[in-house]
C-alpha cells in the first residue's frame, strides 16, 4: 500500500500544483478586493503592489510548467515547486491581501514538503512539455485571458494603461499579465515544438564505441545482421550493464528511434529495451523501435507500445534456393549469360576493401552519379572503405579478351556488395551496400544475388536476407488502420516517390519469403511521424528526402 501510494504522489501533487497555479493565473487577471487593496495601500507602496501582481501572474505560469516536471518526478521540479509556492504566498498578500489563495499555496508546499523520496528523477534546465502538456497549459493560458477580458470588458483602452502603476487603476496590471502570459506561452510553444530534447548529449557513437559494438557482435549469442550498421558511427549506442549488449538509436525532435533489434546477450534483451525506453522518457522523449520482427512483439508488447506494420524483408531460406526447375528459368538464363560475358564471382574475406578501394570508389561514385543519388544512413549502410573492411565483401569482375592480339585478358571489377553475416538460430546473413558500375551487362545484380545467396548456404547460413520492401503487405481494408491503408495507399500509387512496387517484385524473383517489419511506440506517439523520422535520418534531412540534391545535379 505504501508503495502504491509513493507511486500516486507526484500524480496527484501534479494536479495541485497545476490548480494553485491556474488559481494564481485567475486571480492575477480578475479584479481585487476592494477593500482589502484600500487598506494594503495604507503600508505598502502601490509600485510594490503592481509589481507583486506582475510577480505573481510569472509564478503562476511556472506552477502550470513545473505540474509537469512533478508528474514526470523531476527532483528539481520539486525544489522549484515549493519555492514557487512559498514565493507565491508572499505575492498574493503582497498584491491584494489574498490570503485564502496564500494559504492554499502553503497548504499544498507544506502537504509537497515530505514527499521527496518521490521525485528520484535528474533534472534539466528548460526541460520542453510534451504535446499533451503543451495543450494543457495553452488551454488554461487561453481561459484565463478570455476570464481577463470579460472581468475588464467595461474599462476603455487607453495606451497609458500600459504604464499606470495607480491602485485605482487595476486593468494596467492586468494588460501585462495578457502580455507576459502571452510571451510566455509563445515561448515554451516553440522550445517544445522544434527542440530535441537529449539529442546535444546522445551524440554519434565515438570510434572506440563502434570497435566496442564490434566486439559485442563477435560475442553475442543474437545479432541480427544490421547490427554491423553501429559501426558506421552515425548512430548513439545504448550498452547494457555488462557490456555485452547494445541498442543503436537516432534522437530525431522528440522521438528516439532505435535502428534494429537489442543485439548480444539474449538474456539482457528485454532489459535493454526497458533501459532505452526509460532512458528517453527521462529526457521527455518518447522511444521507438523500427524494422523489428515477430520475435520482438512479445517484449514490446510488455512495454506497453502500439505497433504497426512498415513492410516486408525478403528471407531466402538458401537450403532451399536452387536454379532447377521450369520456374528458376530466368535466374539459371541470368547466370549462363553473365558466365559467357566473362563473370566470375568471388567473397573476400574481412579486410578488404582497403586494398581495393580506389576501383570500389570508382564504382560507388559512378553508380550515385548515374542514380543521381546520394549516401544513405541510419537503416542502410554507406560507402566507407573502413566499414566495408569489417564483414566479407561479395565482387564481380569481368574477364574480356584483349584488344591486342595474343595479349593478356583483362579484368576488372564491375559489382560489389558487403556481407552481413548475423549470429544465433537461425543463422542469417544479409545483403547491405550494393553498387555496380553504369556500363556493367544487363544482369549483373541478378548474378550477385544468386550467387551470394549460395555462398550464404555453402557458409552455413540457413537464411540470406535480401532487405525490406518499404509498405509491402500493408492491408487496404476497410476495418485496417488507417495507419495500413495509407501505406497501402502509398505503395500502390507512390512510384512516383519511390519505386516501392518495383523493388518487391524485382526481390520476389529470387522466391524468398516474405516476413512483416514493425515500427513500435507509445501509444500517444503520431505513428506516421515516427516513420517520417526514419525517412528523413535515412535520407539525411528534407534536401535528400524531397530530392533537391538529385535536381540540383540534374540541373548542373
Amino acid at each position: 500500500m505504501a508503495g502504491l501510494a509513493l507511486e500516486a504522489t507526484p500524480q496527484i501533487f501534479a494536479v495541485a500544483v497545476f490548480a494553485v497555479g491556474a488559481l494564481m493565473l485567475v486571480s492575477a487577471v480578475t479584479p481585487a478586493f476592494g477593500d482589502r487593496v484600500r487598506a494594503l495601500a495604507g503600508s505598502v507602496s502601490p509600485l510594490l503592489i503592481d509589481l507583486s501582481h506582475f510577480a505573481a501572474s510569472i509564478l503562476g505560469f511556472l506552477l502550470l510548467i513545473l505540474s509537469a516536471g512533478l508528474w514526470r518526478r523531476r527532483r528539481g521540479a520539486y525544489w522549484a515547486a515549493l519555492a514557487a509556492l512559498a514565493a507565491g504566498a508572499v505575492f498574493s498578500l503582497l498584491k491584494g491581501l489574498d490570503w485564502e489563495e496564500a494559504a492554499a499555496l502553503m497548504l499544498v508546499a507544506a502537504l509537497l514538503a515530505p514527499c521527496k523520496p518521490a521525485f528520484n528523477r535528474r533534472s534539466r534546465l528548460l526541460e520542453p512539455l510534451r504535446p499533451g502538456w503543451l495543450a494543457l497549459l495553452i488551454c488554461s493560458v487561453a481561459a484565463t485571458l478570455w476570464l481577463g477580458f470579460f472581468a475588464w470588458r467595461d474599462v476603455a483602452y487607453t495606451d497609458e494603461l500600459w504604464w499606470s502603476f495607480l491602485i485605482d487603476r487595476e486593468a494596467s496590471a492586468f494588460l501585462r499579465a495578457v502580455a507576459v502570459l502571452s510571451i510566455l506561452s509563445l515561448c515554451m510553444a516553440a522550445m517544445s515544438l522544434l527542440s530535441a530534447p537529449g539529442a546535444g548529449r546522445h551524440r554519434p557513437a565515438t570510434p572506440a564505441e563502434c570497435a566496442r559494438a564490434v566486439q559485442v557482435i563477435a560475442e553475442a549469442d543474437h545479432a541480427p545482421p544490421e547490427a554491423w550498421l553501429a559501426a558506421l558511427g552515425d548512430k548513439a549506442l545504448l550498452f547494457s550493464p555488462s557490456g555485452r549488449s547494445f541498442l543503436a538509436y537516432r534522437v530525431r525532435g522528440r522521438r528516439w528511434i532505435a535502428m534494429g533489434e537489442p543485439t548480444g546477450l539474449a538474456t539482457e534483451r528485454r532489459d535493454l529495451l526497458w533501459a532505452f525506453a526509460e532512458l528517453a522518457d527521462s529526457w521527455g522523449g518518447s522511444p521507438v523501435f523500427y524494422s523489428i520482427g515477430d520475435g520482438l512483439l512479445g517484449d514490446v508488447a510488455t512495454l506497453g507500445l502500439a505497433v504497426r506494420k512498415v513492410g516486408e524483408t525478403a528471407v531466402v531460406p538458401t537450403e532451399s534456393f536452387i536454379l532447377d526447375g521450369k520456374g528458376r528459368q530466368n535466374l539459371r538464363t541470368a547466370v549462363n549469360r553473365a558466365e559467357r560475358e566473362g563473370f566470375s564471382f568471388e567473397v573476400l574475406p574481412p579486410g578488404s576493401a582497403s586494398a581495393l578501394g580506389a576501383e570500389l570508389r570508382a564504382i560507388s561514385d559512378a553508380w550515385l552519379d548515374h542514380h543521381n543519388g546520394d549516401e544513405k544512413a541510419f537503416s542502410m549502410g554507406r560507402f566507407d572503405p573502413a566499414y566495408l573492411d569489417l564483414t566479407p565483401l561479395a565482387v564481380v569482375r569481368q574477364t574480356t579478351p584483349s584488344e591486342v592480339e595474343g595479349g593478356p585478358p583483362s579484368v576488372r571489377l564491375v559489382a560489389f556488395a558487403n556481407l552481413l553475416p548475423g549470429a544465433g538460430r537461425p543463422r542469417e546473413a544479409a545483403v547491405d551496400l550494393m553498387r555496380y558500375h553504369p556500363d556493367a551487362p544487363h544482369g549483373t545484380m541478378v548474378y550477385l544475388f544468386i550467387r551470394c545467396i549460395q555462398w550464404a548456404r555453402d557458409n552455413g547460413f540457413s537464411e540470406f536476407d535480401l532487405g525490406l520492401a518499404p509498405l509491402a503487405g500493408l492491408e487496404d481494408r476497410r476495418l485496417a488502420p488507417v495507419f495500413a491503408r495509407v501505406g497501402a495507399l502509398v505503395f500502390e500509387e507512390g512510384g512516383a516517390l519511390y519505386g516501392f512496387q518495383g523493388l518487391r517484385t524485382y526481390k520476389a524473383k529470387f522466391f524468398p519469403e516474405w516476413r512483416p517489419r514493425y515500427i513500435a511506440a507509445p501509444t500517444f506517439t503520431p505513428l506516421p511521424l515516427a516513420l517520417l523520422d526514419v525517412a528523413l535520418l535515412t535520407s539525411g534531412g528534407w534536401p535528400g528526402l524531397l530530392g533537391v540534391r538529385k535536381r540540383l545535379r540534374r540541373g548542373a
